[in-house]
């Protein structure tokens, strides 16, 4: 019998690589169906990039206005009213609507357009958004990543209950022909715990760049 995969995944509508990530994981899903079996889980790079005190938490702060939050809330309304099927379907136009379509996913009335372009009733996201239902799950969520997991970045896969790991993945050729390949390899990779980290040069090469287009 097929091995039926479990995966816990951290990450963040607006980085670049979880988006990478998440394109890839959907299209493994549409390739192994009901073998690939994916809980997503909110990470805030807000938060960990945070230079404000020490015990600050984003989703504490009433006065503070997030960029990272309200996707993640909106996401999970959907899934939690709408099933799997549709949160797929939200999830994934969230992504590329921030990366391609540049729309501010932090705005309730953004979100609220892009479920309706993904064929959801709105009526039950529009007051979780407006009572922020979710916000609470969301910091449970980042917390977690936290301790115990000690996640710094995403999109980070956890495979089988086993130790976290990073991946980032650049854009190519290689999407959609080495789909399954790299998620096989990926998942061997993770299952060895002695193995702390592979990193190539042209990731340290990339980061610097991006950071020198946000200064």
């Amino acid at each position: 019998m097929a091995e039926t995969h479990h995966l816990t995944v951290w990450s963040c509508y607006v980085c670049p690589y979880a988006w990478r990530g998440a394109e890839w994981l959907g299209r493994v899903q549409e390739k192994l169906g009901e073998r690939l079996q994916i809980t997503w889980k909110a990470f805030l790079l807000e938060q960990v990039n945070s230079r404000r005190e020490l015990g600050w938490k984003a989703w504490e702060d009433a006065r503070f206005t997030s960029r990272d939050i309200p996707p993640h809330e909106a996401a999970k309304s959907v899934l939690a009213t709408h099933g799997p099927a549709a949160f797929a379907r939200f999830h994934i136009a969230v992504f590329r609507a921030y990366h391609v379509d540049k729309r501010d996913i932090a705005h309730p009335l953004e979100l609220l357009a892009i479920a309706h372009e993904v064929d959801l009733d709105t009526t039950v996201l529009a007051e979780d958004l407006r009572t922020r239902k979710y916000k609470a799950a969301v910091g449970t969520e980042h917390a977690e990543a936290s301790e115990p997991h000690a996640i710094f970045g995403v999109p980070t896969i956890l495979y089988h209950g086993e130790e976290p790991t990073f991946v980032k993945l650049a854009a190519g050729a290689w999407e959609g022909a080495d789909d399954l390949d790299l998620f096989d390899d990926l998942a061997k990779l993770a299952k060895r715990p002695y193995v702390l980290e592979v990193k190539k040069p042209a990731s340290a090469v990339l980061a610097a760049a991006s950071a020198a287009r946000n200064r």
